[in-house]
């Protein structure tokens, strides 16, 4: 296993508690899984964050193979499997133009895994804010799909809207 490329931070634009992880053409969407850190929807990833406007600070790492999970200074970490059609898959915006980060898929299309990890979801739950304290790092790789896993769940952001953890989970 090995780190590719590192990137960020970079400040990315949050609207309606969330941004994108998708190809370039893709639609935007409001996703209706409120509580999780991340949801799928096949071909994107959908990051669900504390703020509800504002900034949040985002780092990206490429690796060629799953890297070892280092979680501790993180509150909420969770993988994802995503299908890359055609596009790169970038980091995007609902209501603005993408932060400047490079694409995440150097290798170009088919299936990948993020590990989505986050903190400082709580700080400023729910608000407006110009520059938030919430930092993610998303680590991609090329791997087989795969349904979401939640690997660590501290935080209290969205805990009311969660699932029950002997709930089955959304996996699309």
């Amino acid at each position: 296993m090995a780190l590719i490329a590192r990137h960020g931070p970079a400040w990315t634009f949050i609207d309606y508690h969330q941004f994108f992880l998708m190809e370039p053409d893709q639609e935007d969407f409001i996703a209706d899984e409120a509580g999780q850190l991340v949801s799928a929807t096949g071909e994107s990833v959908i990051v669900h964050t504390g703020i509800a406007t504002g900034r949040v600070a985002v780092r990206i790492e490429i690796h060629d193979a799953e890297p070892a999970l280092g979680e501790a200074e993180w509150e909420e970490v969770a993988e994802v499997g995503v299908q890359v059609e055609t596009g790169p898959l970038i980091v995007r915006c609902l209501m603005e133009y993408p932060p400047d980060l490079p694409e995440l898929t150097p290798a170009g299309p088919g299936p990948y895994r993020v590990r989505a990890h986050a903190r400082g979801r709580d700080i400023a739950y729910d608000l407006g804010v110009s520059e938030s304290q919430e930092v993610y790092l998303f680590q991609i790789w090329p791997a087989p799909y795969g349904p979401l896993r939640v690997l660590k769940q501290t935080d209290l952001c969205g805990r009311g809207l969660r699932l029950p953890v002997d709930s089955p989970r959304r996996t699309d």
